[in-house]
């Protein structure tokens, strides 16, 4: 006889069913999760290389957030249950001075969200990195998940060790820390690991003992499962094979004495290995692992589920958006 409070797992089964995502705004508040939606508003809400950005927002990037659009949705009926507009948001630490490189070659300014992180406290973090000549400038959103989406504050990402890296994923530990994956070339290896301070944005590399990234792999859409604690991530290397990985926090390595990163399993669809990067992964509150992805470059991007062991995604449905996750409370 199993000893888990039935209402306990009644709970955990409808948190499972109901998924948040982020996109881009729109100008109409629409049900942008339907297979309706027009293409090319799916390609500007949830475009993989970002969002252009408008001469009259350059100006005050670096101090002010994008307007953004959090969703849910049941993902068995693909109803959408919410979509709030978030509008843009001054930074609660607008003296503190972010270290910045101009460009001598720049394409078109552009913004990108990079993370949708849960928190223990039922509130969600958006990570968005807005790409300029000037330099690239890192912030965080903080988001009540009622159906306010109010902002609870707002917050530059400063301290990188190198000028114009990028924040390109976000966790919160088991231990209630920050860990981010760090990119020094905008998306592009090589990546290290980091702590992010979350009352004043700082990074800083010295507040857990990490594991070492390999300077040729690409590392990003950390999510760590509440069932087991279990942190994964993905890796992409040359030959673009792309992997599950999980960072092992609980064992090191008899080498260097840090962390391990074990590789678990090469990502595929329909029997064909995945060619790019997903966009985002999430577990839920029953174990079960979660990818967002556009594997044929379609408007729309679309949901899967990932066989841990064996990598096989499997498609559930459209979804227009760009990052995923599910509530923690």
């Amino acid at each position: 006889m199993s000893n888990i409070n039935p209402k306990i797992q009644e709970t955990a089964v409808q948190k499972s069913s109901v998924i948040y995502g982020v996109h881009f705004a729109t100008s109409n508040n629409i049900d942008i999760v339907s297979a309706n939606v027009a293409n090319e508003t799916a390609r500007k809400i949830c475009n993989v290389v970002g969002r252009p950005l408008h001469t009259s927002e350059r100006k005050n990037i670096a101090h002010t957030t994008p307007q953004i659009s959090l969703i849910s949705l049941d993902i068995q009926t693909g109803k959408q249950l919410l979509h709030s507009p978030i509008s843009a948001h001054i930074v609660d630490n607008l003296n503190t001075h972010t270290k910045t490189a101009p460009k001598a070659f720049h394409k078109q300014p552009r913004e990108r969200l990079t993370s949708l992180t849960p928190l223990s406290n039922g509130m969600f973090i958006i990570t968005c990195v807005a790409h300029t000549q000037k330099g690239n400038f890192n912030r965080l959103v903080f988001i009540k998940t009622d159906k306010s989406s109010r902002i609870h504050k707002a917050l530059k990402v400063w301290g990188f060790k190198q000028e114009n890296s990028t924040l390109e994923s976000l966790l919160e530990t088991k231990d209630g820390k920050l860990l981010g994956i760090v990119s020094l070339r905008a998306g592009a290896p090589p990546f290290e690991l980091a702590t992010i301070d979350y009352k004043t944005g700082k990074v800083t590399y010295d507040g857990l003992v990490l594991p070492d990234l390999q300077p040729d792999q690409r590392y990003s859409n950390l999510t760590q499962s509440p069932v087991n604690r279990k942190i994964y991530a993905t890796s992409m290397g040359i030959g673009h094979r792309m992997h599950l990985v999980q960072l092992d926090m609980e064992n090191n390595s008899l080498i260097t004495g840090k962390p391990l990163i074990i590789k678990l399993s090469e990502l595929h669809f329909n029997n064909k290995p995945l060619e790019n990067d997903l966009l985002s992964l999430s577990v839920s509150p029953l174990g079960e692992l979660y990818a967002v992805a556009n594997i044929n470059h379609e408007p729309m991007n679309s949901l899967f589920t990932v066989d841990i062991k064996t990598g096989e995604m499997t498609l559930v449905r459209k979804i227009a958006v760009i990052k995923i996750a599910f509530a923690y409370s």
